[in-house]
């Protein structure tokens, strides 16, 4: 290996900066430890292990590629330096040395993971903190996609890495390093590699460096005081690197120095935790091995009879041994097994709805979420009886905390603003009125309490065979060891999200979730399920938080605009009094005492934004017009997957494009954006994390998961606006999809105003009211008058409909200047076109623009039968009367 040592430098060491010198380093000068310290994979009391954190500093292109520059090869950065930063974790040396460095390449050249880890083997000999090498080595980063693809050898590593969340690490398996003077040779050595991310080991509120680096006391190094040309700096390294090669050394150390600082608390608290000093691929799988261990240890609960599971023994020939051997494996209890499928389907995400389109009208306007939502409701699940599970028909044994699932039939009262059970579709949940739904005993014991009609067609209940709480034990803990940090510490926010994200591991893998496969970059894999993954206990969970939110929205009173949900929270002008009435249910009860079982306080919900004037479009997609005034924070914003240019930087900033691009909104917009290569891009066109040029459009559209009920033109800012009701039915709502997609390939616009409205609302009632052949060929324009006027000539030159061809002398100008008084535009080819076709009844949509022209029309032709024209089908979809219909909300626009 060629190395240019020249500014290798651990600043804060007496080490003297080498320059003006090459070295050759062989890796089979390298001593590596043979002995297996560990006797198997998992990791013991006594392991020895190296930590390396690294990172690179580069140059990228100077400007953001596209497609076609990728395609060609050009998506590659000019890598500068690497550098180390390493700590041996040995039970024999406690006190053992740190050490680091930074190595340059040649210009133009990469070097290979092998050549950076004997650059690091090498620096910690002659530094005398390393006598042998383990052959267990953590090489961790901060954010890997950035630095893997420096490797030259960066390929062949695909093969034994995994995709996480759009970046790079090792999950079970590791990298291969061999080390000797031959590869093939007996005396060869193979190190363990395996690759960690800082970025899946941080809380969610501390992702970046930065953040990480104030957490672990080792703040990031500032490039310069100006914030502008501290950022003009990182973005040309290579200049930093001419003009100061010192702080260069200094900065680009420090990055590698963070990520061990940060793994010296994980180890040390994995130490404290579990009893050994791991280092996992993620932060979440802490809090499933101490969850399995509370059970194990605390609750004494044997893990596999918790998740309904057992162990059986296969049988099979070893030649290796010789003999026959057993080897375990977990699966379902047959009692589960039968209803894995059901359970399944029962899971769903969180509800998240626009109930409103368009400016809100001015009021005081609270956003609340649900308190902990997800673990609260986790901690009320008990020790199940799997062996006990037994299928039911009875809506009686489907009390709110029972464990229980089912697929149900389904009617809501009128009355009832927001029904509660849910059924899937490709866009989401949806909440109609009546149709067939999958859901648990939550929403269906609240589903009754709400007046419906609904008929169990097959449920399964688990009956609990002690009250433990589960999952609750564990959940007190992490919120007891969370409260007894200071707020905003390391490990404050280590506790805080073991207490997040604990829920999502029980749902992980059921629905289909693929990822990007490394191995084979044709194809994605499935994400496999969890060591704690149950649909039964994902099922229950989630339903339990829709219920609860669909209970308080629901207990609010008629007078209360719920502007919009989202997953655990909701928009509304509730007052305090109301809000307090509406979280009395039963669901909310056991909420608040969830709740106050896990903190001592029992509050169901909490204060996130306060504004005077909101702005809504599609689900997730909420803005503010008029800011809040008060202590909470001032605006709503929840960009609906718009991404902004960084420009952009604070919410006011933010908040304010996302309505300049809802007001101003064209059908043609797009918004440019230079966004990073993701693994894939890396993957398929063998690139770096470098800039690419991303052209989306924009989508700021009403999705119709709900009705528009009353619709009306807001005069400042100019735009429609209305309010909604939920669909009758699923197919309802896929009617109107279908609608809405047609429409905008036959007449593109934007819904602005409520000419665009009604133009639409004539679209949909043209089509849903007749048959699929009648509805074929409707104009784009006015198409309820233009089959009007197709249908009259027809009917009046073959004397049906009550019409007598060329009664009273009438000429076929005549009819058309009868027809153009009555507000049906017509010439006399018009009618001689028509006249040409034979006439078929009612294919003629009922709006009310057709109901007013055929009254006109009935002065002059007493004897015209309208029900031979005029389809009056009873799955029309009726939104035009949405523009005139009185609603308390819609009228203070």
């Amino acid at each position: 290996m060629r190395v240019n040592i020249d500014k290798i430098a651990a600043p804060w060491s007496a080490e003297i900066v080498l320059r003006s010198h090459d070295m050759d380093l062989s890796k089979s000068s390298i001593w590596v430890e043979r002995q297996n310290f560990y006797g198997d994979r998992f990791s013991t009391d006594r392991e020895v292990f190296l930590v390396v954190g690294f990172d690179t500093e580069f140059k990228t292109p100077d400007h953001a590629l596209s497609r076609a520059e990728l395609t060609e090869g050009m998506g590659k950065n000019n890598i500068l330096s690497y550098q180390v930063y390493c700590k041996l974790y040995d039970p024999n040396q406690p006190g053992a040395d740190e050490w680091g460095g930074v190595c340059y390449p040649e210009p133009g050249e990469r070097l290979s993971l092998p050549d950076v880890l004997t650059f690091a083997f090498w620096k910690g000999i002659q530094q005398g903190a390393l006598q042998q090498i383990p052959s267990r080595i953590y090489l961790v980063g901060h954010f890997t996609r950035a630095d893997v693809p420096a490797f030259s050898d960066f390929k062949s590593m695909t093969q034994m890495m995994q995709c996480v969340r759009n970046t790079f690490l090792n999950i079970n398996d590791h990298i291969a390093v061999t080390y000797g003077a031959d590869a093939d040779a007996d005396d060869s050595v193979e190190l363990q590699v395996f690759l960690r991310d800082t970025m899946l080991l941080t809380p969610a509120t501390s992702k970046s460096l930065r953040a990480l680096g104030e957490l672990v006391g080792q703040e990031k190094i500032a490039l310069d005081p100006d914030p502008k040309r501290d950022k003009w700096y990182k973005q040309n390294m290579d200049v930093l690197l001419a003009e100061r090669p010192e702080l260069f050394d200094r900065y680009a150390l420090n990055d590698a120095v963070i990520c061990v600082r940060y793994l010296d608390q994980l180890i040390e608290q994995c130490r404290e935790l579990l009893g050994k000093p791991k280092i996992p691929a993620t932060l979440t799988s802490i809090g499933m091995d101490l969850l399995l261990q509370t059970w194990r240890k605390e609750m004494d609960l044997d893990p596999l009879a918790v998740l309904g599971k057992e162990k059986v023994y296969d049988t099979y020939y070893s030649k290796r041994l010789g003999r026959y051997v057993k080897k375990p494996r977990e699966v379902d209890l047959d009692e589960v097994h039968w209803h894995i499928p059901l359970a399944t389907e029962c899971y769903h995400g969180g509800r998240n709805e626009q109930f409103w389109f368009g400016p809100g009208f001015e009021d005081d306007w609270t956003d609340y979420d649900l308190s902990s939502a997800y673990p609260s409701a986790m901690a009320l699940l008990r020790e199940p009886a799997w062996r006990e599970t037994r299928t039911s028909t009875k809506l009686d044994d489907y009390a709110p905390d029972v464990l229980g699932i089912a697929n149900v039939d389904f009617e809501f009262p009128a009355s009832v603003r927001f029904p509660t059970l849910p059924v899937r579709s490709d866009n989401g949940l949806i909440f109609p009125r009546k149709g067939r739904s999958y859901c648990a005993s939550p929403e269906i014991a609240l589903a009754l309490r709400l007046g419906a009609k609904i008929k169990i067609r097959h449920g399964v209940v688990i009956p609990y065979a002690s009250d433990t709480l589960i999952f609750g034990e564990f959940i007190k803990k992490c919120i007891s060891k969370r409260k007894s940090y200071p707020k905003g510490t390391l490990r404050e926010q280590f506790w805080k999200e073991l207490t997040n994200s604990s829920y999502g591991k029980t749902a992980q893998g059921l629905r289909e979730k693929r990822v990007f496969d490394l191995r084979d970059p044709e194809r994605n894999k499935p994400l496999p399920p969890s060591k704690i993954t149950n649909p039964f206990f994902a099922a229950f969970i989630t339903s339990f938080v829709r219920g609860v939110l669909g209970e308080i929205i629901n207990g609010l009173p008629d007078s209360v605009c719920v502007f919009s949900c989202t997953t655990d929270g909701f928009l509304s002008n509730a007052k305090p009094d109301e809000i307090a009435a509406a979280t009395s249910g039963s669901l909310c009860n056991l909420f608040s005492n969830s709740r106050r079982t896990l903190t001592g306080n029992p509050d169901v919900l909490e204060i996130k934004h306060r504004i005077r004037r909101p702005l809504g479009w599609r689900t997730r997609g909420q803005a503010t017009l008029l800011p809040g005034d008060g202590d909470h924070p001032p605006i709503v914003l929840a960009k609906g997957g718009i991404y902004l240019p960084e420009h952009f930087e604070d919410v006011e900033e933010q908040n304010q494009r996302i309505v300049e691009l809802f007001l101003n909104r064209t059908p043609d917009d797009v918004i440019d954006l230079n966004i990073m290569t993701g693994v894939r891009d890396i993957i398929t066109f063998d690139a770096d994390l470098v800039e690419k040029k991303v052209t989306k459009r924009l989508s700021m559209e009403f999705d119709w998961k709900r009705r528009p009920y009353a619709a009306r033109q807001a005069a400042a800012p100019q735009h429609v606006a209305f309010s909604t009701d939920p669909w009758e039915s699923f197919a309802e709502f896929q009617l109107m999809r279908t609608y809405w997609t047609d429409f905008g390939i036959k007449s593109p616009r934007c819904l602005k105003s409520i000419e665009d409205f009604r133009s639409f609302a004539r679209y949909v009632l043209s089509q849903s009211a007749l048959k699929k052949e009648d509805a074929r060929y409707l104009s784009k324009k006015r198409p309820d008058i233009n089959r009007l006027r197709q249908s009259l000539s027809s009917a009046w030159r073959h004397s049906e409909a009550g019409f007598v061809w060329q009664q009273d002398g009438l000429s076929n100008g005549d009819f058309a200047a009868i027809l153009s008084d009555a507000g049906i535009p017509c010439t006399r080819a018009d009618v001689e076109n028509g006249a040409r076709k034979p006439f078929v009844p009612k294919r003629v949509p009922p709006t009310p623009d057709v109901y007013k022209a055929i009254s006109a029309l009935a002065a002059r032709f007493p004897d015209l039968i309208f029900e031979q024209l005029v389809a009056l089908s009873d799955s029309k979809i009726d939104l035009i009367s949405a523009i005139d219909r009185p609603c308390q909300f819609i009228d203070r626009i």
